[in-house]
């Protein structure tokens, strides 16, 4: 019986806890977590358009024809290249954004929808 209310104490201490804790992790390590996940989306998404190989080659010629008709058409295909990729990232960045916003707001949202409910349920 000694050993079943010492269990039964530690579960409901560790249950009380970790509600306690949990709004306290989600601000901090939490938001560490998600605001690294972002960053890697972003940075992975970025190095899949490869902006910076475009970037560096800007003033390249393609194909290997140095005219100057063709170093106008290879310089303003880049920079037509360049600017739709960096808008896909420029989007992805709001993306992420968004997302941390929402991450933010959802445990205050959850739980003033909880109140709001039990006070409407007893008015």
């Amino acid at each position: 019986m000694q050993t079943f209310l010492l269990g039964l104490r530690y579960f409901f201490i560790d249950l009380i806890g970790g509600i306690l804790r949990w709004p306290i992790w989600w601000y901090t390590r939490g938001l560490v977590l998600v605001a690294k996940g972002g960053k890697g989306w972003i940075m992975g998404y970025a190095k899949s358009l490869a902006l910076s190989v475009w970037l560096k080659n800007l003033f390249v010629p393609m194909y290997g024809m140095y005219d100057w008709q063709s170093r106008i058409i290879s310089f303003l295909m880049r920079v037509a290249q360049i600017i739709v990729r960096a808008i896909g990232v420029l989007f992805l960045i709001i993306a992420v954004f968004i997302v941390m916003v929402i991450y933010l707001l959802l445990p205050i949202a959850t739980v003033g929808t909880f109140i709001y409910e039990i006070v409407s349920l007893y008015a």
